[in-house]
C-alpha cells in the first residue's frame, strides 16, 4: 500500500495496520487504556484512548468510547480527506477494541483490584 494511503502520526511514522499501536493500561482507576503512537520517540505520543465501564454483578466489560484524539485525526484528514481517514480511523478503533485488546486479561485486573481493594477497607475497619 503506497503511503498517500495509510495512517500517518504527525511525527512522521505510517502506520499500516491496528497491530502497530502500542496499548497502555496505565489509567486502571480511570477504566482507560492509552493508544499510543508506535514511534517511541513521538512528541504527541498518545494518539487515542478505549474507555470501559465494569458491571461488578455481572462480572462483564462494556466499552463506553474508542477515540483517537483530534490532532492525529486532523492530520490525517487533512492528508487522506476526512472521509478516508475517519474510514480507516474507525477500523483501527474497532481493530484494536475487539483483536488487541486482552480483555480477558483487564477484567481479570479489574476483579483482582478490586478484592484487594476490600480485603484492605475490611482491615482497616478491623484495627
Amino acid at each position: 500500500m503506497p503511503e498517500a494511503e495509510l495512517i500517518q502520526c504527525p511525527c512522521g511514522r505510517f502506520i499500516k495496520a491496528p497491530s502497530e499501536y502500542k496499548l497502555l493500561y496505565l489509567k486502571k482507576e480511570q477504566n482507560e487504556i492509552d493508544i499510543l503512537c508506535p514511534n517511541d520517540v513521538c512528541y504527541l505520543r498518545e494518539l487515542g484512548f478505549v474507555k470501559f465501564k465494569v458491571d461488578e454483578k455481572r462480572k462483564k466489560i462494556m466499552l463506553e468510547t474508542a477515540a483517537f484524539y483530534p490532532p492525529f485525526v486532523t492530520w490525517n484528514a487533512a492528508r487522506l480527506g476526512a472521509d478516508k481517514a475517519h474510514n480507516i480511523l474507525k477500523q483501527h478503533l474497532r481493530e484494536i477494541v475487539t483483536k488487541y485488546i486482552d480483555w480477558n486479561r483487564v477484567k481479570e485486573d479489574y476483579f483482582k483490584r478490586l478484592e484487594e481493594s476490600k480485603a484492605k477497607s475490611e482491615e482497616s475497619s478491623s484495627s
